[in-house]
């Protein structure tokens, strides 16, 4: 079946407060939800800016947004007047993965596929750091940013590193099996931990302090299973995970040790968002079997899933 219109969330960001949550479609740009009230707004975006916006994030006082658009190019917004501020940051060659406020909100970071790492004076627009963390034959497949911008993991085909932001410094190589690794998500904390998830259907828990990890598997998959989103909530103790391909029910939530928490109702896809404060999760819905397919932003209490109970295989 064609569809002809298609309008698919691309990216999530929840605000410091958890309160707002700012929502990027594939034709509609970047719009802020407050969770309480329902009512949206929308930033003022150029027409041709719409189209897949790949990242987006909040300055920790919650006063500006930057966007990360299909151009290479990243933009300041203000969210009370929703109008841009100040020109566009130019400087990355490829496709940015991932964008975020520093916490001091004066500065920015950005990572695109072709491995550049960017750091940016957010008045001026200027570059004030450039760290290539990937060799120039390589592409960046995976790649994760902790809520609190302290860490950065990379993967290309041959290895994961962690970064230590803002300083850009590398931490630690994360030495891979010999099986494909396909996404990473961080656990910020005093002791932060990196979750690993492989074409095999297991997963590590990596411990940035030692160098150690813990393997585990998601129970409750098919050999064929193929995890293509994952996120972790903040306390570490939820990870939902989304497969390739899964129409009846593409998104399972599990707790750490990788037992599937019984079915709710929450059925929705990638992108994930957890609100920093642990409280609230969100996720595009299922797009409908339709001729005009729109994705609507789901926003649930993380208490929800939390109260489900893990299937523990015998």
């Amino acid at each position: 079946m064609t569809r002809n219109n298609v309008d698919a969330l691309t990216c999530l960001a929840f605000s410091p407060d958890g309160q707002k949550i700012a929502s990027c479609t594939t034709s509609s740009g970047v719009a802020i939800t407050d969770i309480s009230s329902k009512s949206k707004q929308q930033l003022d975006m150029l027409a041709d800016a719409h189209t897949h916006v790949t990242a987006v994030a909040w300055s920790s006082d919650g006063e500006r947004i930057i966007s990360a658009l299909p151009d290479n190019t990243i933009r300041c917004w203000d969210v009370i007047s929703t109008r841009p501020v100040g020109l566009p940051f130019r400087g990355h060659k490829d496709l940015v993965l991932a964008a975020a406020f520093l916490p001091n909100s004066s500065h920015a970071i950005s990572l695109s596929r072709d491995g550049e790492l960017l750091v940016w004076d957010t008045g001026s627009g200027a570059v004030i750091q450039q760290v290539t963390v990937s060799n120039a034959a390589q592409t960046i497949f995976v790649a994760a940013l902790s809520v609190d911008t302290s860490l950065l993991v990379t993967s290309d085909t041959k290895e994961a590193v962690a970064w230590q932001i803002p300083t850009c410094a590398q931490i630690a190589e994360i030495p891979l099996p010999d099986i494909p690794l396909l996404q990473a998500a961080i656990i910020p904390n005093d002791c932060p931990r990196v979750v690993l998830a492989f074409g095999d259907r297991s997963f590590w828990v990596w411990d940035v302090n030692t160098g150690k990890h813990d393997d585990a598997r998601f129970e409750g998959l098919d050999e064929n299973d193929i995890p293509f989103a994952m996120a972790a909530s903040p306390d570490g103790k939820l990870l939902a995970l989304e497969i390739d391909g899964d129409g009846d029910r593409p998104t399972h939530f599990y707790d750490i040790k990788g037992h599937e928490l019984t079915t709710s109702d929450i059925k929705c896809i990638h992108p994930f968002a957890f609100s920093s404060d642990g409280k609230f999760f969100a996720a595009s819905s299922v797009p409908s079997d339709s001729k005009d397919v729109f994705c609507n932003l789901i926003v649930r209490s993380v208490e929800e899933a939390r109260k489900l109970t893990p299937q523990v295989q015998s």
